[in-house]
């Protein structure tokens, strides 16, 4: 039984965060993105707990068979080893392409966010929880509003008669002012601006291309599908339109369409000869989808029996084997591509060579003095 192979092209990539290699092996269709080494580590573990940010973007966007809930030995899911390590931008990456936050580990039972509270990494335990507060980018989706949605409110507050309480008390604010540093508000117009300054439709961006997707934005908790499969559902309904269009086009010409049939007891040519009043052959009309009206009537020409040709040849002798042909090797014929040689295996084969050359010679010199020994003996 052959040796089970630790680590493949793809997981060596991952792991030294070669991107160009992990872009061109995403042409190729025998290579299993989902592959486990000894310690059940897939692509996506691996890349994701080195903190290769490109190479897991990569990975859940360009490889169509990619399964994010694989784990490792011990039972760890990508989400959870980038959640141990601190890796908040593959967390966030994992999180938006729809991995579970609720999984845990069979030998402690926590969670991913749980995991990044245990091993001291906050920031990234601080970003789970606003993800998990906010699971879905509006910024990104076709319905975002560039307008503030409580710009109205605000105006229709400064726009009511205030009280004599109410224009005390905001004298007195603005004469005792206090600078304290406050977090910017939820909702508030810094937020509102940096939603406006990030979006699809933002004024101050120039983009140069739009999200495949945009009408459904990426979430926590919702599996994102990747670019291969949301391109083949958007051909497939492409498809599905173009066939609609050409069932209606084939349903008119089924409905103008129609086809004279010739009875069986006259001639088949006469359907060949002009058409005239006076002929009293049994007519009936009958449907057709494609084919036009001319020829139709010429497939009435064509005789009811087909007789088969038959080809007899002499059977060959019993002790008669077929000639084995010689293909000419691929080698001498420069037509083909040859596998190009490395120039180490070029010394080494080198060295062969003259090795086995110097032992030919070696051996040519000792039949030679073994044939002066025995002429030295014959003549004594």
């Amino acid at each position: 039984m052959p040796q089970r192979v630790d680590r493949t092209g793809l997981l060596v990539a991952c792991y030294q965060g070669y991107v160009d290699i992990v872009i061109a092996l995403s042409q190729c269709p025998h290579i299993d993105v989902n592959w486990q080494d000894n310690d059940g580590n897939t692509a996506l573990i691996t890349a994701s707990q080195a903190g290769h940010i490109t190479i897991t973007n990569y990975l859940l966007n360009y490889y169509s068979d990619l399964d994010l809930e694989k784990r490792n030995i011990h039972g760890f899911t990508a989400l959870m080893k980038a959640s141990i390590q601190g890796r908040t931008d593959c967390v966030r990456a994992l999180m938006l392409a729809g991995a579970d936050i609720q999984a845990v580990d069979p030998n402690r039972g926590f969670t991913a966010r749980e995991w990044a509270r245990f091993t001291g990494r906050y920031d990234t335990a601080y970003l789970m929880q606003r993800l998990i507060d906010k699971p879905s980018p509006e910024q990104f989706s076709n319905q975002f509003q560039m307008e503030w949605p409580k710009m109205k409110e605000l105006l229709a507050k400064a726009a009511e008669p205030k009280s004599c309480a109410q224009k005390i008390s905001e004298c007195f604010k603005s004469a005792f002012t206090f600078n304290y540093f406050n977090d910017p508000e939820e909702d508030g117009v810094l937020d509102h601006m940096v939603k406006i300054t990030t979006s699809i439709n933002s004024p101050f961006v120039a983009i140069s291309c739009r999200t495949v997707c945009p009408d459904s934005p990426p979430c926590v908790g919702k599996r994102r599908y990747s670019v291969q499969e949301i391109l083949r559902k958007q051909r497939a309904n492409e498809s599905r339109v173009l066939d609609k269009n050409r069932t209606k086009s084939y349903e008119k010409l089924f409905n103008n369409a129609t086809v004279t049939v010739i009875s069986k007891k006259k001639d088949r040519r006469a359907s060949l000869q002009p058409h005239s009043s006076q002929r009293t052959d049994v007519k009936a009309t009958r449907r057709t989808s494609l084919l036009p009206l001319n020829l139709l009537r010429r497939s009435s020409v064509r005789p009811g029996y087909i007789i088969p040709k038959v080809r007899i040849t002499k059977a060959p002798t019993p002790t008669y084997y077929p000639e084995k042909m010689k293909r000419s090797s691929s080698a001498k014929d420069k037509t083909y591509l040859e596998i190009p040689k490395w120039r180490y295996k070029e010394i080494k084969e080198e060295r062969k060579k003259a090795e086995e050359e110097a032992l030919r010679k070696l051996k040519e010199a000792e039949k030679e003095k073994q044939k002066k020994i025995v002429k030295k003996r014959s003549f004594t």
